[in-house]
């Protein structure tokens, strides 16, 4: 079977059933069936397109995406897929995303220029190139930090297998996962808020205390996904969601009832907050309680007019672990929520080094 994208990647396989693949492709990753043929299936995915040949010799997978990103997620993704499948596998591809490049989704970022939006939240503006992928598909990037005084940090590369191969030297980055608050694709420029912390738990943090113009940081991304537009949307979260929060909010249209939850440290934190749609703010100050460890966030979503039958409504949460898992447990258990209507997740956790 050929198939019309620009970038492709052929991998054979000498023993596998290709029902028992395209099975698990279509259920385990989404892939839709385009076509059967006497010798195979063409299912479409949301990173491109997948051909599934039975031969005298084995199995052939075929692979095509309109860029090279689509094509190493697609690539991975399946890759994956096969590993559950069969411990151990071999994936020799033929792949335009040769093994020794660098990760597609990788971009060198140089910052241009921080200040504080509030006494604990920093921006950064960092300046790149080729950012139109990182305007869609997800609210989120990766921001990997080299290690302090490297002059020539090492990024990670594409493996045998399709995967992200990482340096394993002093040079490495560390990874922490960041929103994408605003990004302005014609002139290479994205702005990141980001919580400022103490301790070696943060290493993002202290980066962003001690970033400079022409400082250099690695990304990747996009993903973590978006919230939906729908009639009432819900939004519930402390610091480390605000610049999530922020951009959802300046994305929607007139015609949603936005009722937003937000946990701060004091009054100095509030933000000014920009949305064409219907809002309902309110803003819960803890004091001199730390981070994570109170209630406002769970008892002001249990107290949120809203009903788990209402097909109009979406809730979105981002927040610490002890309330991601009681939001969550209140929306599924209490409210009956459906999951299509709901995400909530953990952005960080108390006492645990974590993405942020």
């Amino acid at each position: 079977m050929t198939m019309p994208g620009s970038f492709r990647a052929q991998l054979r396989l000498p023993q596998m059933a290709g029902s028992r693949l395209t099975d698990a492709l279509i259920k385990g990753m989404g892939a839709e069936p385009l076509e059967e043929t006497a010798q195979g299936t063409r299912l479409a995915h949301t990173f491109g397109r997948i051909a599934v040949e039975t031969q005298a010799s084995g199995l052939d997978i075929s692979l095509d995406a309109d860029d090279r990103t689509s094509l190493a997620y697609l690539q991975l993704s399946i890759s994956h897929r096969l590993q559950s499948l069969e411990k151990g596998i071999e994936l020799p591809w033929d792949s335009d995303n040769r093994p020794g490049m660098l990760l597609p989704y990788f971009r060198k970022m140089q910052v241009v220029s921080t200040h504080n939006l509030t006494p604990s939240m920093r921006r950064v503006r960092l300046a790149g190139e080729d950012l139109e992928r990182f305007s869609r598909n997800g609210l989120h990037m990766r921001l990997l930090f080299p290690p302090a005084g490297s002059a020539s940090p090492s990024w990670p590369q594409i493996g045998r297998n399709g995967d992200a191969v990482w340096p394993d030297d002093e040079n490495r980055p560390v990874a922490r996962v960041y929103t994408i608050r605003t990004i302005d694709v014609a002139a290479g420029l994205i702005d990141v808020d980001m919580v400022l912390h103490e301790g070696d738990a943060y290493p993002g943090a202290g980066w962003a205390a001690r970033a400079k113009p022409g400082h250099i940081v690695g990304m990747t991304g996009p993903g973590g996904g978006e919230a939906p537009h729908t009639a009432t949307l819900v939004l519930l979260g402390d610091e480390t969601a605000l610049p999530a929060i922020g951009r959802i909010l300046e994305g929607l249209p007139k015609e949603t009832n936005a009722i937003v939850r937000i946990e701060i440290a004091s009054e100095e934190e509030k933000q000014l907050l920009s949305t064409h749609a219907t809002l309902d703010l309110e803003w819960l100050v803890r004091g001199n309680a730390e981070a994570g460890t109170t209630t406002l966030l769970v008892e002001a979503a249990k107290a949120l007019d809203i009903k788990g039958d209402d097909p109009d409504l979406f809730v979105w949460a981002g927040c610490e672990f002890s309330a991601f898992k009681s939001i969550r447990s209140h929306l599924r258990k209490e409210l009956r929520l459906p999951n299509r209507q709901h995400l909530v997740v953990s952005y960080w956790r108390r006492g645990v080094a974590g993405v942020h």
